[in-house]
């Protein structure tokens, strides 16, 4: 090779073939970063949402063990003069379930007792909460809304322990003794009406299973005596 010449196969830089390949070693790099950011958006995504799934579960087992812990063995006295019921009624059929129960020690209630009259319903799927603010309303109009709860939920069930027969499905209404039409209150003062609501036939014990579509059953298990 005479001086001043130069070897070309040393600066001939890339060839067509190795570009292609370059450019496919980048490409796959990229698509695989993309992938793996897209899967860990799914990931929050879906993280967040099972946060406030279990978010919303655990509030309405929250309100649900709180109403059954705080149960009064007292008759509630709808409006209109209607007939009393029993501090305790479970009815439906699976997905359509009803629930209604006197309670006390409620914050800011009207008979300064804190008795109050719990009703949950579940329909299609959503378990909801209304509130009664007495046990012995003047009118239909106190109470309040349905409160969405809980969604997702396939059916809700309810056991009772009495003493003798042990542990029997729903609530028996023999147990809890039967109130005659006609029978109401004569007034609202609450003190003086105590002895006409009381009922001292509450089970030993309820347990209550939240049957889920995404938790599955959840059982809640209260004593009252």
């Amino acid at each position: 090779m005479k001086q001043g010449q130069t070897d070309s196969s040393t600066d001939r830089g890339l060839s067509l073939i190795e570009l292609v390949v370059a450019m496919a070693i980048f490409a796959l790099v990229a698509v695989m970063g993309t992938q793996a950011l897209t899967g860990m958006l799914r990931m929050r995504d879906g993280l967040a949402t099972r946060s406030e799934e279990t978010a919303a579960l655990a509030q309405a087992i929250s309100l649900l063990r709180a109403d059954l812990s705080a149960m009064a063995p007292m008759l509630f006295y709808p409006p209109e003069r209607s007939a009393p019921r029993s501090a305790l009624r479970f009815s439906g059929t699976p997905g359509a379930r009803q629930m209604a129960l006197s309670r006390g020690g409620a914050p800011g209630a009207q008979d300064g007792l804190g008795l109050q009259r719990i009703d949950w319903q579940l329909r299609n799927g959503q378990l909801s909460r209304r509130i009664w603010p007495t046990l012995m309303p003047a009118t239909a109009r106190l109470q309040s809304p349905a409160m969405p709860v809980l969604t997702g939920v396939r059916d809700l069930r309810l056991r009772s322990y009495w003493e003798g027969p042990g542990w029997t499905d729903g609530v028996s209404a023999a147990r809890l003794g039967a109130v005659l039409p006609g029978q109401a209150a004569a007034d609202d003062d609450s003190v003086g009406t105590l002895s006409e609501q009381y009922s001292d036939n509450l089970p030993l014990a309820v347990e209550l299973i939240l049957v889920t579509e995404d938790f599955g059953e959840i059982t809640l298990v209260e004593t009252l005596k």
